[in-house]
């Protein structure tokens, strides 16, 4: 299975900072990865721009400590100063090579907003680095993720980051079609695409995600963010703002209102896979099973 082995953490030491940073030393924890918390102190100040840089890393590092399980890992903090909070976050990840990029949804003025919008294309990360966008308290591993996918090879990265954030639970692929209703779709080709996805990353240890697939007609951007709200989700993971597909319909000029749409965290982008993997089948039945009325109390249809 793939691995994290360096964790970067762009924060603005806000308030609400706080849960992405312990979503970050907690992944740190699991993988005994290194973690890195970065501050960048804009053209503006803000609350510690008059501070010695040396305070602010000191600060970084006494809330990690104060993480549960930060005292435990490898962790540094820095801090620079910079106008472009963006290209000096996309500088330093380009420089120390993380395997992640774990930011704050509040952060909507200071990287998130400028990683998610059209303008990613133009930050020489945004091809090579997944991001987590944390939003919600982490109390618990992810248990439940749902994965768009459009069972092109651009879908595989996607699957796998997610599996490999999930210790255990449910992960549920979700093809979206573009069509008034689902009939009108070739259902062996689509239960044949679905188990291609699933053979391409195979399986996983005993306690890995069981696996459910979700087919749903109607606008990909509506469909994903109905289902991500019904289904009490924790993640959505989906590919990179520079691909085509399933991302390109959600990432681009709207990308901050989609974002703020999805209840739960997100994953942007993922990682790569690993040869040699025996296929996988999807689940059905049991614990995973996708509720039986979708998004409005429409139908599904589950494979």
């Amino acid at each position: 299975m793939a691995s994290l082995k360096r964790i970067l953490l762009a924060t603005d030491l806000e308030p609400k900072s706080d849960r992405a940073l312990e979503r970050a030393v907690q992944l740190a924890q699991w993988f005994d990865a290194e973690l890195t918390a970065l501050h960048i102190i804009d053209g503006n100040g803000g609350r510690y721009g008059c501070l010695p840089l040396h305070h602010i890393e000191s600060e970084l590092q006494l809330r990690i400590q104060a993480a549960r399980g930060g005292d435990g890992i490898r962790a540094q903090a820095v801090a620079v100063r910079g106008d472009a909070v963006e290209h000096r976050v996309a500088g330093y990840a380009g420089l120390w090579r993380p395997d992640l990029l774990v930011v704050g949804l509040h952060q909507r003025d200071r990287v998130a907003d400028l990683f998610l919008a059209s303008t990613v294309e133009r930050i020489a990360i945004a091809d090579g680095t997944p991001m987590l966008i944390v939003r919600d308290k982490p109390l618990q591993p992810y248990r439940r993720a749902l994965v768009p996918v459009d069972f092109s090879e651009r879908s595989q990265p996607s699957v796998e980051g997610a599996r490999m954030l999930m210790a255990e639970g449910c992960l549920h692929l979700l093809h979206v079609a573009d069509l008034p209703e689902t009939s009108a779709l070739d259902k062996a080709q689509v239960e044949h695409d679905f188990r291609t996805v699933l053979g391409l990353w195979g399986d996983g240890p005993p306690d890995a995600p069981e696996v459910g697939t979700i087919l749903l007609p109607g606008s990909p951007t509506r469909r994903i963010v109905q289902l991500a709200r019904q289904g009490s989700y924790d993640l959505v993971a989906m590919g990179s703002a520079r691909r085509s597909g399933v991302s390109r319909a959600l990432l681009g000029s709207t990308a901050s209102e989609v974002i703020d749409a999805l209840p739960c965290d997100v994953l942007i982008g993922g990682v790569a896979l690993e040869a040699g993997r025996s296929p996988a089948s999807p689940s059905s039945a049991g614990s995973c099973r996708p509720d039986p009325d979708g998004p409005n109390g429409e139908p599904d249809d589950h494979h």
